[in-house]
């Protein structure tokens, strides 16, 4: 006899209780004892998952229990869930035991400690798909009673397509910035995770692997990208473990910038009648930019200069002036203009100082009209001369204060100078290299306005008559100033709260041996410190000061202090910008109990205290509290607002809104929606019952109810029901008492009353029920003899939904149906009358049925009928009727779209070992069901030929198979030859890796000392299905020529021969000789060449009946499967509707005798044609048009298309932004 744990599950004790007539003790006992038992444990893994075929997967797995731990916790095994039976699909311990479909390709990650039990399937197969697995922890341990692992499986589906990589791009999209590319492919198999390549150059490349919480994992490349051109396609490429992959791209389209225009010059001072060049410079980073230079002095020479930098993005152009003043360009300015093709402009100019050239006694000096000094501080007169002739030996160079009719000196090496002057004056740098500037020391204010000049002279100044001369136009005039000048403060960029912002302070000085102090004050940060030359004389220091925006910040100043204790500051107020996020709600529930305290949280955060909101809501009556704080570690504020407020019924569907109004004028507003338990408690007693419920009309319905006392329950307790009126209490069920009429016959109580259960049955509905609400009263003293005033019992009602019309049923396939295989339909719908339920019938296939009754809710019944069916292809639909017991029907169908599924797909004879440009056919077989589901059949090498064959084969399969005429090259060594059948439902591929080795021959091969040389390539390539020009020239005596030239293959066949009897018939027709023998050519063209055209080919001639061989006289032909791809001239990328572009097309070939001819996608103004020998035998042909942009704004393409001899072609396209 069977104890209570020998029975295995609810239902077989159900079955026992009600044979035994126990009565609800012994169910109740049951239940508890099998709930108690599976609550102890608890196994967590995904119900699906998909494995990618010939991939790996792993099916994340963890186990916790609670009670009843297990002896071996690393002990796992996992099973095929079945009706019957245990499967194992892996047992590290019982290998052998192990499903032989599953055999060698499972195995458990288990550990002692952490409680796992995953499993990896390392070669996922057709098999696999939609299998239902689930682990076993401990199992000669830890049985079912404890907890039934089968009821927590995994359904397994296996996919034969990899899912594109996911592309996303970061940063500022601009020409010349760098920005982060990520690219990330989701799989199942972290054991080995799939390999990620992009196209583009890997900078700061990261690889990350991360599991996720449905079972998946992610596998993310992220890189830096610098941007180079406006528009450029990311294209990333996955390769997941069993050959699959898949591949995505992304155009990046990227700003144009454009730098600020500089004029320049090798020195600002320009000497009256000499030449100078003058540069103005531009740069931009798109092409498309290049501007038109111009100069307002337009009468001198100018030249203009593109060119893109090297290491960058950047272009250039650079316009030269030759420029020649003359006196009165004296203060005026020089201006470039800078005119884009956009239409944007810019100018940028510098004021002409001209040098005065003094050229007297055969010298002249250069020296500024006037310079700026401090008191106390030093400064340097500029100044270089220059001799006509040669310059004397010995020279002394002597400065002079100028005055009317003397020479009072300020600088004279060992001699006296006047007093002011003394001891403050000496020459920086070298006479004999023409320098003459002058150094003043201590600055007074009696120097101010005196001018000065040099003298350098053999003779002294005063052995000249200077009569008719003034030497004040050449004269330097100092300016000395008391005050120190203000510096520069000014701030760089636009400050935000929380960045970092950036401030420059700078001053001009003439004394760099002893500079002023520059200090920074009211902020903290780093320095950088800088002294500029920035024109003759004049110096600059700057200091630039980087820090962290805070909201205290309000002013930064900048002092500067000279070494004679001048000082001056300057202060500028600092704005910053103030950020603040959006408001956001929440709550501890998302559910409100009636009459019981919840609160609600909004919060608002900002990066600014002075952006301190006011929080209300609108529930303004209840009470709230509001606090502010600083978030830690964060440059961020928080204002938290809690309502605290009790719910009642009228509040359910109801908004609580926060409103957040900020002290700079900006509001904002969130809310959530309020979802209301009621909880009815009357006179010590409450009840719960559904709020409505929905019938059909002639059949039943229960609504489901229970009551509960707070004390103790009365005794002979009598449960009624009643009709819900503003006025009156309408019985509709009184155990032996009157009801009203349409309720009549028609009500009872279904439950113990002592087991508090209140339900109520109703049957044979009627229309006139519909929207009736309903309540039930529960008490030992009648409704009567309470006092009402202030309740309403229609918020404990239930409402009654009739409905006429049958609900159309729920149709189902479960899982996918195949042909061959048992398929499953399932039919079910939701009622309220178990006792007389609908009937549902299915129709279109065969089988056999099973129903099930099944309570999903509170009075809502679901009647399922699944029927099993073997799959055959002309299955089209199945449909589904339920009739109800008061005459109404309802049908659905839907279509089966019944699979035909692959079988096998290989690849019958690999390529094996391969020499570049040598043809081999490869063949592809697809074995399948079903002639409707006849596959594609498609190669990744799609440019060569291919054919394709069906047959039908005595198992009623199908075969189909492609042929492919595959001609390698070098670049396919170690890629990967594919064959793929692309089905509806999905594609499935074969593979195999290509092995490429170069063509090598001797070229001493055959080698004869006596023979002549002759100069034929060693190899030579040749596009199929066109024609070849093989040059070929020979040695001979002039007196002696060749009567005939014969091309033969190595083994001896004839290719070429005036005699065409003597020609094979593969290459009859095909070849004819080009060269002129009396010259020494013996060049060969063959037409119309085949795949396996590769020779080697020989050349040998005759003169009469005499053969003569010559020496390196055979070539080996490499095969092309594809032309050459046209190389096009560059072109703007962005166009005014009219202009004119002149674009060139180039394409390289081997077939000289019959050149490829060009055609393009516009129509064109004038049209040339060249072609040039690259190299012996290759030639480039070149295609150049002149045409004029249509009218209309829009992208459009421009197409260059070769056409090689016999229609082969190849075409280029470009896009060309237009304008207008």
């Amino acid at each position: 006899m069977k104890t209570l744990n020998d029975y295995s599950s609810v239902e077989e004790c159900y079955t026992i209780n009600k044979m035994s007539g126990s009565g609800p003790f012994f169910l109740c006992f049951c239940l508890a004892y099998i709930l108690c038992s599976s609550s102890a444990w608890e196994v967590k893994m995904p119900r699906n998952i998909k494995g990618l075929l010939g991939s790996c997967l792993v099916i994340p797995c963890s186990y916790d229990y609670y009670q009843y731990p297990p002896k071996r916790p690393d002990r796992v095994v996992w099973y095929q869930y079945v009706s019957r039976g245990y499967p194992i699909v892996s047992d590290n311990w019982n290998r052998n035991d192990v499903l032989d479909i599953f055999k060698g390709r499972t195995s458990v990650y288990t550990s002692s400690h952490h409680r796992t039990c995953s499993l990896l399937i390392k070669r996922v197969t057709l098999a696999d798909h939609s299998q239902k697995l689930y682990p076993w922890v401990d199992p000669e341990n830890v049985g079912w009673r404890t907890y039934p692992f089968y009821d927590t499986t995994v359904t397994v589906e296996v996919v034969g397509t990899a899912d594109p990589p996911v592309i996303e791009i970061f940063g500022n999209k601009v020409v010349g910035q760098s920005v982060t590319v990520q690219c990330s492919v989701y799989h199942t198999c972290p054991t080995y995770p799939p390999s990620l390549r992009l196209n583009i150059p890997l900078r700061n490349e990261r690889l990350t692997h991360s599991p996720l919480s449905d079972g998946r994992s992610k596998t993310m490349l992220t890189t830096t990208l610098f941007i180079e051109k406006e528009y450029q396609t990311v294209e990333c490429y996955v390769q997941h473990r069993g050959g699959r992959s898949a591949s995505a791209s992304k155009t990046l389209t990227s700003q144009c910038s454009i730098s600020g225009l500089t004029v320049s010059s090798a020195s600002y001072e320009f000497l009256e009648g000499d030449q100078s060049t003058v540069t103005c410079t531009v740069s931009y980073t798109c092409y498309r930019n290049i501007p038109t230079l111009k100069w307002n002095y337009g009468n001198m020479p100018a030249s203009s200069d593109t060119s893109k930098l090297s290491g960058g993005a950047q272009w250039r152009t650079v316009s030269t002036l030759t420029f020649t003043a003359s006196a009165n360009d004296n203060g005026r300015s020089l201006i470039c203009y800078a005119r884009f093709p956009g239409g944007q402009t810019k100018e940028a100019s510098v004021t002409l100082r001209v040098k005065r050239n003094i050229l007297n006694l055969g010298w002249s000096f250069t020296a500024p009209a006037t310079i700026t000094g401090l008191k106390g501080s030093c400064l340097i007169i500029p100044c270089k001369f220059l001799y006509k002739n040669s310059q004397p030996n010995n020279l002394k160079v002597i400065w002079y204060l100028y005055q009317r009719n003397k020479y009072p000196a300020v600088f004279n090496q060992g001699e006296s100078v006047i007093s002011k002057f003394h001891g403050r004056t000496s020459l920086t740098g070298s006479v004999t290299e023409k320098n003459c500037s002058l150094k003043i020391e201590r600055l007074d204010m009696s120097h101010n306005r005196d001018r000065l000049y040099p003298w350098m002279d053999k003779n002294p100044i005063d052995s000249y008559r200077t009569i008719d001369h003034t030497f004040f136009d050449s004269s330097t005039e100092l300016i000395v100033s008391e005050h120190a000048p203000e510096p520069q403060l000014s701030i760089i960029g636009i400050l935000k709260v929380g960045e970092q912002g950036t401030v420059s302070c700078s001053v001009r000085h003439t004394c760099f041996s002893a500079p002023p102090t520059l200090t920074l004050k009211d902020l903290p940060g780093t320095n950088q410190n800088m002294d500029t030359l920035v024109s003759e004389g004049i110096w600059e220091r700057k200091i630039i000061r980087t820090w962290t925006v805070k909201e205290e910040h309000e002013s930064v100043s900048c002092a500067v202090n000279y070494p004679a204790g001048q000082s001056a500051e300057k202060s500028i107020p600092l704005t910053a910008e103030c950020s603040i996020s959006p408001l956001n709600i929440s709550s501890t529930s998302d559910e409100f109990l009636e009459g019981y305290d919840s609160k609600v949280t909004c919060t608002a955060l900002y990066t600014c205290r002075k952006n301190t909101p006011t929080l209300t809501w609108n529930y303004g009556s209840v009470a709230a509290s509001a606090n502010t704080e600083k978030v830690p570690g964060e440059t961020q504020w928080r204002t938290v607002s809690m309502l605290s407020f009790k719910s009642s019924p009228s509040d359910n569907g109801r908004s609580v809104t926060c409103f957040a109004k900020f002290k700079g004028g900006q509001t904002q507003e969130v809310s959530i929606s309020l979802r209301v338990k009621r909880n009815i408690l009357n006179r010590g007693w409450s009840f719960n019952a559904p709020s409505t419920i929905i019938g059909l009309k002639g059949s039943c319905l229960i609504i489901p109810c229970k009551f509960s006392y707070k004390n103790s329950q009365p005794n002979d307790l009598q449960v009624m029901w009643y009709l819900y009126q503003i006025n009156g209490f309408p019985a509709v069920f009184n155990q032996g008492g009157s009801v009203i009429s349409k309720f009549d016959g028609r009500t009872s109580l279904i439950g113990s009353v002592v087991e508090q259960n209140c339900s109520l049955k109703i049957e044979r509905l009627e229309m006139s029920h519909n929207h009736d609400r309903l309540y039930p009263w529960i008490d030992k003293n009648s409704i009567t003899s309470y006092h009402t005033v202030g309740h309403s019992f229609y918020d404990g009602s239930t409402e009654l939904s009739v409905s006429e019309h049958a609900p159309e049923p729920e149709l189902n396939i479960i899982g996918t149906p195949r042909v061959g295989e048992q398929g499953t339909v399932s039919c079910s719908v939701r009622h309220a009358c178990i006792s007389a339920p609908p009937t549902v019938t299915l129709n279109g296939i065969p089988g056999k049925d099973q129903i099930t009754d099944t309570l999903v809710s509170d009075g809502i019944w679901e009647r399922t009928v699944e029927r099993f069916w073997e799959v055959k292809e002309e299955h089209q639909s199945v449909t589904c009727t339920v009739s109800y017991s008061g005459g109404q029907k309802a049908t659905k169908e839907i279509p089966l779209n019944v699979e035909c599924p692959f079988q096998e797909i290989t690849m019958n004879e690999p390529p094996g070992e391969l020499t570049e440009g040598m043809a081999k056919n490869v063949t592809c077989s697809v074995i399948f069901k079903c002639r409707k589901n006849t596959p594609s059949v498609i190669w990744n090498y799609n440019n060569m030929q291919s054919s394709l064959n069906t047959k039908m084969t005595p198992n009623n399969t199908y075969t189909i198979v492609s042929n492919l005429t595959f001609i390698p090259s070098l670049s396919d060594d170690g890629k990967l030859l594919t064959c793929t059948a692309q089905f509806i439902s999905g594609e499935f591929s074969t593979s195999a890796t290509l092995t490429v080795k170069q063509y090598e021959r001797d070229p001493f091969e055959n080698y004869t000392a006596s023979a002549l040389p002759a100069d034929v390539p060693l190899r030579f390539s040749a596009l199929t299905r066109s024609c070849v020009v093989i040059p070929c020239s020979f040695q001979y005596k002039e007196d002696e020529p060749m009567t005939r030239g014969i091309w033969s293959k190595k083994k001896g066949d004839i290719i070429f021969h005036n005699g065409q009897s003597y020609v094979i018939d593969h290459f009859k027709g095909r070849t004819k000789m080009l060269g002129n023998l009396n010259e020494g050519n013996c060049s060969l063209e063959i037409d119309d060449i085949k795949p396996f055209d590769n020779g080697p080919f020989c050349f040998y001639a005759q003169k009469e009946h005499e053969t003569h061989t010559f020496n390196n006289s055979c070539v080996f032909i490499i095969m092309k499967a594809s032309p050459e791809k046209p190389v096009m001239t560059p072109v703007p990328e962005e166009v005014n509707a009219g202009s004119t572009i002149t674009v060139s097309c180039s394409v390289t070939h081997t077939c000289s005798s019959h050149p490829p001819v060009f055609s393009w996608s516009v129509s064109h103004l004038t049209s040339e044609v060249s072609h040039i020998m690259m190299s012996r035998g290759t030639w480039q042909t070149t295609s150049t048009i002149t045409f004029i942009v249509t009218e209309g704004d829009g992208v459009r393409n421009l197409t260059c298309n070769a056409i090689f001899w016999r229609n082969r072609q190849q075409a280029h396209t470009v896009s060309l932004n237009v304008k207008g």
